[in-house]
């Protein structure tokens, strides 16, 4: 799993979460950090972003992306704030409306065999 969160000490806490539940987990602060790691690392399986975060790419920006050269990868999207159009609903499998209470109950529809 791939995460992109801003928020360190939400960041921190999803990947420990995650972590706990068996699951591989890299972290970037930014989308633009998640695209390089992609870039080197095309072999995740998922990819968990907020949608707000600074950089040139917003979370959004990074699950098109992710949907347009990595079609294995599936994308889960997450804000406090955003709540996604009709228009933005193809750029990813998965919306979380933050608070998330359980995020590893709540990343199990994407969960297959999750290593990465």
């Amino acid at each position: 799993m791939l995460i992109a969160e801003d928020e360190i000490l939400i960041r921190l806490d999803v990947a420990d979460t995650l972590r706990e539940q068996g699951w591989e987990v890299v972290e970037t602060g930014t989308a633009d950090d998640a695209l390089a790691v992609l870039a080197r690392d095309e072999q995740f399986e998922v990819v968990l972003t907020d949608v707000h975060m600074p950089g040139a790419h917003t979370g959004l920006d990074l699950a098109r992306m992710v949907k347009q050269s990595y079609r294995h990868i599936k994308v889960a999207v997450m804000s406090g704030q955003h709540r996604p159009s009709d228009d933005e609903r193809h750029l990813f499998d998965l919306f979380l409306q933050k608070p998330i209470l359980n995020i590893a109950s709540a990343l199990s529809p994407l969960a297959g065999n999750i290593d990465d």
